[in-house]
């Protein structure tokens, strides 16, 4: 189901707007001591674009606030925007105007220390995402997987980091609503992490972000900030571990960078990627300031758009699992849209397509991506690695449906599941759209990979599609519940 709603706020009472306050401007607790602060130190100038802030403490939340930067704008005016963008939004903190007087001019004066943002400390930190590409903000870690060894009990988990060096890198993981789990801050660039003896792997998520532009000690005692997170953070990346840890799931409320979804790259034919083609979009009010739970790919509120690209050229998203287990056979399943294609004229083509990659575990080259060239497998052509394709003919009608790699596809494709061969470790899959008409635009809204080998069954595709029908409606009820102004 493909809904656009208006979301009114929840009343907040005056405790919890007097501890928000508190924590906003950083003044003086009751026992003397004073409320962890964050800084956030911004570089160099703005590229223009939108520069999103959120807290980073549960990807299945979205509690954002953003402003438009423009091209060589400073980054002590973007600090300044900023601040009082927060001060005045309903979005962070979540103020109620007719129920407490607060000097939001103050607040966003506190905040703003020349280039450099001082904000309460989130319990997750913050990230920084949407299209602004300058003032030194690190580009997110990209391929977040995990590879679960249950006789060990432990998960190791692997990533890739983008070109540019972090100061550092911090991971967390939770298990499941409570407050169980840990995290650990890891120097440098290291790409794997391992956890061990995980409490709730059916149930376990895990997200990371990478820092830099770190705070010398120094300053930081001198400004009372405890030692941490004070840096210029990259943007969240996250993974959700179900199905007794053998299902990986891009279920989570983090918005985008540079309009490519989390964990996602994008790629194409032609010479360079047009990074225009690619945007985020938002299922649900933009005003809406908190999302979620998100529980399923049919509820995420934001999902990633892929417009049509130039005549000749073919292009997409793709993204890697990496560590996986040689032998081992795993299922892919995605959710997908057709938007409203159905009203272009022209020929298009929308397809979910996957194959594992070679021993090297390198990217596979936008010629293989496109059918032009063979894949690892040694098949070629614009069916190699399909698992669902839209054309004309095809659509889903402006819905979002889920498709799942060993069964009948749209059209009538049949598809397999994936078998990885000795000494491989890598499944990429990607998005391939063409499109002949430049109206032409497709959605997705990210997937899941199950280690059919190692969980012994799996559910059917009919009793997740179920499920999945089953958390929207109920993720839409608590919307109700929202507009109407009763509490979820």
């Amino acid at each position: 189901m493909h809904v656009t709603m208006k979301i009114r706020q929840n009343s907040v009472n005056k405790a919890v707007l007097a501890a928000m306050v508190s924590l906003l401007c950083c003044s003086q607790v009751s026992s003397g001591g004073r409320i962890a602060r964050t800084m956030i130190p911004f570089k160099g100038t703005a590229s223009g674009g939108t520069l999103v802030i959120g807290g980073a403490e549960d990807p299945h939340y979205a509690h954002l606030v953003s402003i438009t930067t423009s091209p060589g704008e400073s980054a002590e005016s973007v600090v300044s925007r900023l601040a009082r963008a927060i001060a005045y939004s309903n979005s962070i903190f979540n103020y109620n105007r007719a129920a407490w007087e607060v000097d939001r001019d103050g607040v966003a004066a506190n905040m703003a220390l020349g280039s450099t943002l001082r904000i309460m400390g989130f319990p997750g930190g913050w990230l920084l995402a949407g299209t602004e590409t300058g003032l030194g903000i690190p580009k997110p870690p990209l391929f977040l997987s995990c590879s679960y060894d249950k006789d060990a009990n432990k998960l190791e988990v692997k990533w890739i980091n983008p070109p540019g060096e972090y100061d550092s890198i911090k991971i967390n993981w939770r298990y499941g609503d409570s407050d169980k789990g840990g995290g650990d801050f890891l120097p440098f660039t290291p790409t794997s992490y391992i956890i061990g003896k995980p409490i709730d792997a059916n149930d376990l998520d895990i997200r990371l972000m990478g820092f830099r532009h770190e705070i010398p000690p120094d300053v930081m005692v001198a400004n009372s900030i405890p030692l941490g997170t004070n840096a210029t953070p990259s943007n969240l990346t996250a993974i959700h571990l179900t199905g007794n840890g053998y299902c990986q799931e891009e279920t989570y409320g983090i918005p985008f960078t540079v309009g490519i979804a989390p964990n996602w790259a994008a790629w194409s034919t032609a010479a360079k990627v047009d990074k225009a083609a690619f945007e985020q979009e938002d299922k649900y009010d933009a005003n809406f300031p908190v999302y979620g739970p998100v529980r399923a790919l049919l509820t995420k509120p934001f999902y990633q758009v892929i417009n049509a690209p130039p005549q000749g050229v073919v292009h997409g998203v793709y993204r890697r699992f990496l560590g996986l287990t040689p032998g081992h056979t795993y299922r892919i399943a995605a959710c997908l849209s057709t938007l409203d294609v159905d009203s272009i004229k022209g020929d298009w083509s929308l397809s979910l397509c996957a194959a594992y990659n070679g021993p090297d575990g390198k990217n596979l080259t936008a010629k293989q991506l496109a059918g032009l060239d063979a894949l690892p497998d040694g098949k070629i052509g614009p069916q190699a690695g399909q698992i669902a394709s839209y054309s004309p003919d095809i659509t889903t009608k402006g819905n979002f449906d889920l498709v799942f790699s060993g069964e009948n596809a749209p059209g009538g494709l049949k598809s397999s599941h994936i078998t990885l061969p000795t000494g491989v470790d890598t499944i990429t899959v990607w998005i391939r759209f063409t499109c002949s008409d430049p109206n032409g635009k497709v959605g997705f809204s990210g997937l899941r990979l199950e280690d059919i080998t190692a969980s012994g069954s799996l559910k059917s595709p009919e009793q997740i599609r179920l499920e999945e029908h089953q958390e929207e409606a109920r993720f839409l009820m608590g919307v109700e519940r929202m507009l109407h102004g009763s509490s979820p």
